[in-house]
């Protein structure tokens, strides 16, 4: 028996296997691409804290109600519009403060969670993909780091993500917004499987008929054998980025930004995946590309959660001083959707261990 509860833009619902609960969060805002807002945000908190307590959740899904994207990332548009009406940055502290919230929540989530990302998986997408456990990817993913070219930083925790990733890609990602797929993706680490998106359902319904233990490890442990017998073998074999990784580390292996920007614009090379990186670049927000660079420099070492707390003080920075409205404005809300130093006083909270940063009272 299904039991759905409804939100606007996401669908929460809970699936007997056998003695135990499968819980899903099902994207369902496909006109915009499962943008997420504050208030989807709140409602993934809420949930995702209850069933975190129940000893009949075995396992989380998520995923989306449409094959063409995931998640785009948070919905800027509405965040453009709250910032320039309210220039106390209000919005902004309860809108970062809540996603960074739930893709912390998602990371030191002790049950397993499984993510299918298929199509457009970008920015805040990736933050909530990213914390899984178990990170499916399918020949239709589209991956990308686009914040520079809205004028802001890469976020939603690539302070920490993007070190993880082999030699200096991760700067090459934040400073290029480049797209890759998800044969890259599970090349690079930044996914666990590859899956036909044909399989989707098939592999859904299997999961109600595994043998859950309810003991976390155990479960895992069961989620990454089922994944292993349906995942595509050596999709690494047919990543374009991982041809060209020592290319990209002659481009980023340079002591400044300035170094950077001279070997981005004399490169001649050859690979098209690359030259569509640079195009990105050019079109990327110089102070941006700047803070971007700093951001990685700076953020080597960092754990996850000082990575989240020193991206949300940096976040109020954006919206309080940068250009990141006019940024958005003309890339997304004019272009694309046409006619359709200060530091905010902040407070820990704990919960079973559990600490992000919580904006407090203005």
């Amino acid at each position: 028996m299904v039991r759905k509860i409804p939100h606007s833009g996401v669908l929460f619902a809970e699936e007997s296997a056998g003695r135990f609960k499968l819980a899903s969060i099902t994207l369902d805002s496909p006109n915009n691409l499962n943008a997420l807002n504050l208030d989807m945000f709140r409602a993934l908190e809420e949930k995702l804290l209850t069933w975190r307590q129940r000893e009949d959740i075995a396992c989380v899904v998520m995923h989306a109600t449409a094959d063409k994207a995931f998640c785009a990332g948070g919905d800027i548009k509405s965040l453009t519009m709250e910032l320039r009406t309210d220039p106390s940055t209000t919005y902004g502290q309860e809108f970062f403060a809540a996603e960074y919230f739930v893709d912390y929540l998602i990371h030191v989530y002790p049950k397993p969670i499984l993510c299918w990302a298929d199509g457009i998986t970008m920015g805040g997408g990736i933050g909530i993909m990213n914390g899984a456990s178990h990170r499916v990817v399918t020949e239709q993913t589209v991956m990308a780091m686009p914040e520079v070219q809205i004028g802001f930083f890469p976020d939603v925790g690539a302070t920490h993500f993007f070190h993880r990733l082999p030699g200096r890609l991760g700067l090459f990602l934040g400073l290029t917004a480049a797209r890759f797929d998800g044969f890259d993706a599970v090349a690079i680490g930044m996914a666990d499987a590859l899956v036909a998106a044909r399989k989707k359902q098939a592999l859904l319904e299997r999961l109600l008929r595994l043998d859950w233990s309810g003991e976390p490890g155990k479960d895992r442990e069961l989620l990454s054998r089922h994944l292993a017998h349906e995942k595509e073998n050596n999709p690494a074999g047919r990543s374009r980025l991982l041809h060209g990784l020592d290319e990209i580390g002659r481009l980023v292996e340079r002591q400044s930004i300035e170094e950077i920007d001279a070997a981005f614009r004399s490169w001649s090379g050859s690979k098209e995946w690359i030259q569509r990186a640079l195009v990105g670049y050019s079109a990327g927000s110089p102070t941006s590309i700047k803070v971007a660079f700093e951001q990685f420099k700076r953020g080597k070492g960092l754990s996850l959660k000082e990575a989240f707390l020193r991206e949300w003080d940096m976040a109020m920075n954006f919206c309080a001083h940068s250009d990141v409205c006019e940024g958005i404005r003309a890339l997304l809300i004019d272009i694309l959707l046409g006619p359709l130093g200060l530091r905010s006083e902040s407070v820990i909270v704990s919960f079973e261990g559990l600490l992000m940063v919580r904006p407090s009272s203005p």
